[in-house]
C-alpha cells in the first residue's frame, strides 16, 4: 500500500472551512491513501507551527485568514504569484524546504473560464473590468486580470483610499474610483467582481447595476449566500452571472496535485456536494435530495416503497445491489470471494459466510460494489434533474458509515425500539443472533442517527402512521420549496 499523505488547512479560527470536504472527496475518489485536516492554530502560535511543520506528518497544506501574511514571510521559498501578492495560502515541502505560493487568481480565473466560456476575449479585455473592493481577495483578482490581459481594470471601494493605494500598487492599468458614486454614472465593463462582504446577509446590495451594459458579466465571490443581491439583481436584468463557488474549488486544484501527485477534476459532483453542504443543492438543481436511511429491520424498505406509491422518485440501493448480483459484479465478486457465484448470479449465503464478521473481506466487498452503486446513483440523480422532479429519495443503507451526508440535501431516519428490530431481523430467513450480532456492531448507532437526521419515522406504530408521516415530509418539502421561489421572485 502508498504511504499515507496528510496535509492540513490552519487558520484562527477555522472550524468554518470547507477545505476537507473538497480534498477528502478527492483523496477517496481517486483511490489515495492519506488525509486533509482542520489544524486550528492562533496568530501567536502560527510562527512555531511554520517551523515545526518539516518534522511533522504533513507534507504540505492551506493557510487561510489571518495566516496568509505571516506565511509570506516565513516560508523558505516563495514561488511568484505569492510574491506579487504578499500573501501565501498553499504550503508543501521538498526535503526539508517550505515552499509557498497563491491560488486564489488561479481559482477566480478558472472558475470563470468554467462557467463563462468567452469572458476574457480580447474584445472585452479591451473593455476593461470593475473589481469591488480593496482587500486581500481583490488583490489577488486584479493581478489575476492583468496577467491574463485585460488593459484596464477599476478598483472601487468604499474609502478611495485604499482602492488608490492599490491601484499605484498595480500601475498604469489600474484606476481607482468611489464605490459610493460609480452607481450614479453610465458605466462600461466586460466584467465586474464582486470581492467585498457586502450581500453576505442575503439584502444588502453593494453596486446599482442598472446602467451596465447587457454583456457585462457579473461575479461575486461570495458563494454564502450562493444567489448574492447582486446576482439576483444580474439576474433579473439579463446579464450574465457567475457564483463564487467555483472558485472556492478550482483553488484547491493546485495545492492538492502538488501533494498527491495527481491533478484532480473539479466537475458537478463536487460542486453537487458543497452546495449540498451549504444548504444550496436543492436551490439550484431544482430537485430536493432526501436520504433515507436507518439499520437493519427499522422498515427502509418499506418507507421507501411509500415514496413511490406518492410518486416520489427512489434510488433503492440495495435492489441495485441485487441487480448487480446477477450482472457485471458477479464476475468481480467470484474473482475476490471465489465459490460464491452460481450461474453468474451471487450466491448471498455464501458470499455472506466469507465476509460477515470479516472486516478485511468485507471492506473488499465494498470496494468492488460502493463504485457501481455510486455510478447508478449519478445516473438517477441526472434523470430525474431533467425531469424537474420536485422531490427525490436516495435510499442508503449505510449514509453514515460511508460518510454520504454531503451526498444529500436532508436525511430521513427510519426507527424502531431495539426489541422490534430484533424481532424483525431474526424473522428472516438464515438470519441468527450471531449475524444479527455482527451486523449491528458495523453499523452507526440508532441514536446518533436520530440525533443527526432531518426527519425521523417510527415504523413501529403501523403503517397508516408512517404513511402519514411521509406525506407530512412531503408536503414540508414542497411548503420549502415554495416559499424559497416566492423569495427569489420578490
Amino acid at each position: 500500500m502508498a504511504s499515507e499523505i496528510h496535509t492540513f488547512v490552519t487558520g484562527w479560527p477555522v472550524e468554518h472551512s470547507r477545505s476537507p470536504l473538497i480534498h477528502r472527496h478527492w483523496i477517496k475518489i481517486y483511490g489515495l491513501s492519506g488525509d486533509y485536516e482542520k489544524l486550528p492554530c492562533s496568530e501567536l502560535e502560527f510562527p512555531k507551527f511554520l517551523k515545526d511543520l518539516p518534522k511533522s506528518i504533513y507534507r504540505g497544506g492551506n493557510v487561510t485568514i489571518p495566516h496568509k501574511e505571516a506565511a509570506f514571510q516565513q516560508v523558505t521559498v516563495v514561488h511568484p504569484t505569492a510574491k506579487a501578492l504578499g500573501a501565501v495560502n498553499t504550503l508543501w515541502q521538498e526535503g526539508d524546504v517550505l515552499h509557498g505560493d497563491n491560488t486564489d487568481g488561479y481559482g477566480f480565473l478558472a472558475n470563470l473560464d468554467d462557467r463563462a466560456k468567452g469572458w476574457d476575449g480580447a474584445d472585452r479585455q479591451q473593455r476593461g473590468a470593475l473589481v469591488l473592493g480593496a482587500g486581500g481577495a481583490a488583490r489577488a483578482i486584479i493581478y489575476a486580470l492583468l496577467e491574463r490581459g485585460f488593459n484596464s481594470v477599476t478598483i472601487a471601494n468604499r474609502t478611495l483610499e485604499r482602492a488608490e493605494k492599490l491601484a499605484d500598487k498595480f500601475g498604469p492599468k489600474c484606476q481607482a474610483a468611489d464605490l459610493k458614486q460609480l452607481s450614479k454614472q453610465t458605466y462600461d465593463c466586460a466584467l465586474v467582481v464582486n470581492t467585498t462582504s457586502v450581500g453576505m446577509d442575503g439584502k444588502s446590495l453593494v453596486l446599482d447595476l442598472t446602467s451596465f451594459s447587457t454583456q457585462t458579466v457579473v461575479n461575486d465571490i461570495v458563494y454564502t449566500p450562493l444567489l448574492t443581491p447582486l446576482l439576483k439583481q444580474a439576474k433579473t436584468l439579463g446579464l450574465q452571472t457567475v457564483d463564487g463557488l467555483g472558485m472556492l474549488l478550482h483553488q484547491a486544484v493546485p495545492g492538492f496535485e502538488r501533494w498527491y501527485g495527481v491533478r484532480p477534476a473539479v466537475d458537478e459532483e463536487l460542486r453537487g456536494i458543497l452546495l449540498r453542504d451549504l444548504g444550496e443543492g436543492w436551490k439550484r438543481s431544482g430537485t430536493y435530495f432526501l436520504g433515507l436511511t436507518g439499520s437493519i429491520g427499522m422498515g427502509k424498505s418499506t418507507t421507501a416503497q411509500m415514496f413511490r406509491d406518492a410518486g416520489i422518485p427512489v434510488h433503492d440501493s440495495d435492489a441495485t445491489v441485487h441487480h448487480l448480483y446477477s450482472g457485471e459484479a458477479a464476475p468481480l465478486i467470484e474473482e475476490a470471494f471465489a465459490g460464491t457465484v452460481r450461474d453468474g448470479v451471487v450466491d448471498r449465503v455464501k458470499l455472506g459466510q466469507q465476509v460477515v464478521g470479516n472486516d478485511v473481506a468485507m471492506k473488499k466487498l465494498e470496494a468492488i460494489i460502493h463504485p457501481l452503486v455510486r455510478r447508478e446513483e449519478l445516473a438517477f440523480r441526472g434523470r430525474v434533474k431533467q425531469e424537474k422532479a420536485p422531490l427525490a429519495i436516495l435510499d442508503i443503507p449505510l449514509l453514515f458509515e460511508t460518510k454520504s451526508e454531503t451526498r444529500v440535501d436532508g436525511i430521513l431516519v427510519v426507527t424502531a425500539p431495539a426489541d422490534v428490530q430484533q424481532e424483525r431481523v431474526l424473522a428472516r430467513e438464515g438470519m441468527s443472533v450471531v449475524k444479527f450480532d455482527a451486523i449491528m456492531k458495523r453499523q452507526y448507532p440508532d441514536v446518533k442517527k436520530r440525533k443527526q437526521a432531518d426527519y425521523i419515522i417510527d415504523t413501529s406504530q403501523g403503517l397508516e402512521a408512517a404513511q402519514q408521516e411521509v406525506l407530512g415530509i412531503i408536503k414540508e418539502i414542497s411548503k420549502m420549496q415554495e416559499t424559497d421561489r416566492a423569495n427569489n421572485n420578490a
